[in-house]
């Protein structure tokens, strides 16, 4: 199938072809909007500013991108990264930490549009596989470390120590001498709810069942009334339009954040990109993503939201829906400033507890073994990188845990195109025959590239 060069066209428009894509975008909505208001509540801005984000950002990034099927939205990965750059700045949820979210977004799109204009889109290559797969694993646990307070009905710490492990303990320790008896019997059936729904109802979305429960639980034993902490009724109206404030942009640590959140961004973009390629026949052009994705953020700065790029978990839904075109990510985007223009209000009778449900449930499928495992067993190296960022991430936090990671890399390929040298007269014995030095060379480069070709094979079906 051949696709246009410059915007995405839907086959044509049908009555049945419609409402295809609309039940296609309305179980889109289904699954994302809770996610993506429970995202928000994590890197540290209002739910509301999930919902403002998840109605600039998809139709953006898809009428500019290349790929008709790609969805963007807050995801986990980058929310960690958002709330590891942003909390020594500012406490989470105050006005000056909102600032700072939207300022970060601003520049988010701007390095990727910089990116693309440089030619810079070699730079997806800066973040290898291991350092990406060690990341997941480790963000997933401290994404997981956040929703402990609101798991045990206990609000959030006003100030964080760090977006570490022995933060999120101490955290927990205190969250569990202050806990409401009731608070985590309701957050676990949540959990076994969310858990049987996806075995026995695997085409209803689970977070939507969590939140659908959790609404006439709170309705029917007044856990309001009860001092059970809520959502909060959200603003009713569409996404309010403000220019970012430019002073943060003095910042070059923050800048140093933001372009490491531009890379990250890239590299999941890029690769969910290639998949969906891969799988569909889509067109894949990084440039064209890097492109979309510059204005999808920059949009998002101005609804006062936080840093988005192609959600793995959304796509997913958008082809499983049986998409063939970017409608229904149209349909998904008229939906959310529906629920933005609606049902703000309903929202203060939503437990935060069942937010902290739909995060956990989102983010425990990224804790799979098998990838690392997997990595461990084709390259010791990388399987040695993976696990060095996986601990530097959990025990120090996100951004060193990336820094760290790209370091053993470096390390790891020095180590394997090292060339020692011939005339080492320590180790070998005084009557071994003088050795040509580059007839040695050559053998050890030979070596190597049989290794790599047998590598290749082994992975070949």
């Amino acid at each position: 199938m051949r696709l246009d060069t410059h915007f995405p066209r839907n086959d044509p428009a049908t009555l049945g072809g419609l409402v295809h894509d609309a039940a296609a975008g309305a179980n889109l909505a289904l699954a994302m909007l809770p996610k993506a208001m429970a995202y928000a509540a994590v890197a540290g801005v209002p739910p509301a500013y999930g919902l403002y984000a998840s109605c600039a950002a998809p139709t953006l990034a898809v009428v500019f991108g290349s790929n008709r099927l790609l969805f963007t939205g807050p995801v986990g990965v980058m929310t960690v990264l958002v709330l590891g750059s942003l909390h020594h700045y500012a406490e989470p949820f105050s006005p000056a930490y909102i600032e700072l979210a939207a300022s970060l977004t601003l520049m988010v799109g701007v390095l990727n549009l910089v990116f693309v204009g440089a030619r810079l889109g070699f730079l997806v290559q800066a973040i290898p596989t291991p350092v990406t797969e060690g990341f997941i694993a480790a963000a997933a646990l401290l994404i997981i470390g956040t929703q402990v307070s609101p798991a045990l009905g206990v609000p959030p710490p006003t100030t964080r120590s760090g977006v570490h492990l022995p933060a999120f303990l101490a955290e927990a320790a205190e969250a569990w001498a202050r806990r409401d008896v009731l608070v985590p019997v309701l957050f676990a059936a949540c959990i076994a709810i969310a858990l049987l729904a996806r075995r026995l109802l695997p085409r209803i979305p689970d977070a939507l069942i969590v939140v659908s429960l959790a609404l006439a639980v709170a309705f029917a034993l007044g856990l309001r009334e009860r001092g059970v902490e809520m959502v909060g009724a959200l603003p009713t109206g569409l996404p309010p339009v403000s220019a970012p404030s430019l002073a943060p942009l003095l910042s070059s640590q923050l800048w140093a954040s933001a372009a490491l959140l531009t890379l990250v961004g890239m590299t999941e973009t890029s690769s969910i990109s290639r998949f969906v390629a891969c799988r569909t026949g889509q067109r894949s052009d990084p440039g064209r993503e890097a492109v979309g994705q510059g204005l999808a953020n920059l949009a998002v700065s101005f609804v006062g939201g936080y840093p988005v790029c192609a959600s793995l978990s959304g796509t997913s839904v958008n082809l499983a829906g049986g998409a063939r075109g970017p409608r229904p990510i149209y349909f998904f985007t008229a939906l959310a400033l529906l629920v933005a223009l609606c049902l703000g209000p309903l929202f203060a009778h939503l437990p935060r507890f069942a937010l902290a449900a739909v995060v956990m449930m989102a983010v425990v499928s990224l804790l799979d073994l098998r990838r690392p495992l997997a990595l461990w067993r084709e390259d010791k190296l990388d399987g040695l990188v993976a696990l060095t960022t996986f601990l530097v991430t959990l025990l120090v936090g996100p951004e060193r845990g990336i820094l760290l990671g790209v370091g053993a890399v470096a390390l790891c390929y020095l180590w394997r195109t090292r060339l020692v040298p011939v005339r080492e007269r320590l180790w070998r014995p005084s009557a071994a025959p003088e050795l040509d030095p580059a007839a040695t060379k050559l053998g050890r480069l030979a070596g190597r590239a049989f290794a790599e070709l047998k590598k290749r094979r082994a992975k070949e079906p």
